[in-house]
């Protein structure tokens, strides 16, 4: 029998809303049809009172709660009739997920609460951390980032990592979206998906000769003003990603924003583009491909005069919005 997920919800102090979203992350999933169990780590020992967690994660649903505490601890469990003791070992054999509030010292998967209030450290690190729920705008973080009610999209990573994980039994592997049964490509349906807001930022470079950086600088090449044609390239480039890839939908683009920074002591121009949509999937393969096509016409631009340009670095910096919540990329600003 595969060992059933257990998924820490940590902070890094009291008073930052643990229980709450605890509590609202339990009915949720139990709406979505899951048996769910909960475990509270406490020094004071009173269970089942009113107000008290252990009551509040089972009026949220959670088929089975256990309370531990320093020198003991309880289950609690409704049980249709008087239970025998030894039906008692193993009481979480008959839940999907487990949440335990708190444990952050345990090596198990994490979903650290930050509050602005509490500070904006993040304690969590390494691949045990999964999502952070923060009400810190831009938090610097390489996981998932959720605001602090937004508990029905923790309940689908939830879903997607520990509770709907879809296994390729011949390869062993992740089952891929882009694939149907037959193993053949397919374009993702996205007719069930929500239309929210989405953003991507995506950063590129293009390495050159100095004399060359200076020739685009003067506006002195024979082609004409590099970045403003580099900059009409990336904004088709963006519009034509679903002609150029073949499994990305086409899109009705909200937003496009590209930007160039010469970099004199490196030799290099840094390419940003900034895409914006109101859909049912995200933008990043746009925003890769506006500063691509951004960086190959510079290319072009500029090969008469330098050969060894190198078109390097390119790679999703931020985005927003969908399931998988907020990503930036560390390091970034």
């Amino acid at each position: 029998m595969a060992a059933i997920p257990v998924v820490c919800i940590v902070a890094k102090s009291s008073g930052t809303g643990k229980t709450t979203f605890l509590e609202k992350l339990i009915r949720e999933l139990v709406e979505r049809g899951y048996r769910v169990g909960a475990i509270k780590s406490t020094s004071e020992f009173e269970i089942d009172k009113s107000g008290k967690d252990s009551r509040r994660y089972a009026q949220a649903g959670a088929e089975i709660i256990c309370i531990l505490g320093h020198e003991r601890y309880a289950y609690i469990q409704k049980t249709p009739e008087k239970v025998k003791l030894d039906e008692v070992v193993g009481v979480f054999k008959d839940v999907d997920l487990i949440l335990a509030e708190g444990f952050k010292d345990e090596d198990k998967p994490k979903i650290e609460i930050v509050r602005k209030a509490k500070g904006t450290d993040v304690f969590s690190s390494g691949k045990n951390l999964i999502a952070v729920v923060t009400d810190v705008e831009n938090l610097s973080v390489e996981v998932p980032q959720f605001g602090p009610d937004d508990f029905k999209e923790v309940a689908e990573l939830l879903e997607k990592h520990f509770l709907k994980k879809e296994i390729d039994t011949e390869m062993d592997k992740p089952h891929l979206t882009h694939f149907n049964e037959q193993g053949r490509a397919r374009m993702v349906d996205v007719t069930g998906k929500g239309i929210t807001e989405r953003e991507a930022v995506a950063r590129g470079e293009v390495r050159m000769a100095q004399e060359t950086l200076q020739l685009i600088a003067q506006g002195k090449m024979k082609k004409g003003d590099v970045l403003a044609v580099a900059q009409v390239a990336g904004i088709v480039g963006v519009k034509e990603t679903s002609r150029l890839i073949p499994m990305c939908h086409p899109l009705s683009i909200g937003s496009i924003n590209i930007d160039f920074t010469l970099d004199y002591e490196n030799n290099k121009v840094l390419i940003e583009c900034q895409v914006k949509v109101s859909g049912q999937t995200g933008v990043e393969m746009e925003a890769l491909t506006g500063v691509s096509i951004a960086a190959l016409t510079i290319y072009d631009m500029c090969k008469a005069v330098d050969k060894e340009m190198v078109i390097e670095n390119i790679r999703l910096v931020k985005k927003t919005g969908g399931k998988s919540g907020t990503f930036i990329r560390k390091g970034e600003r």
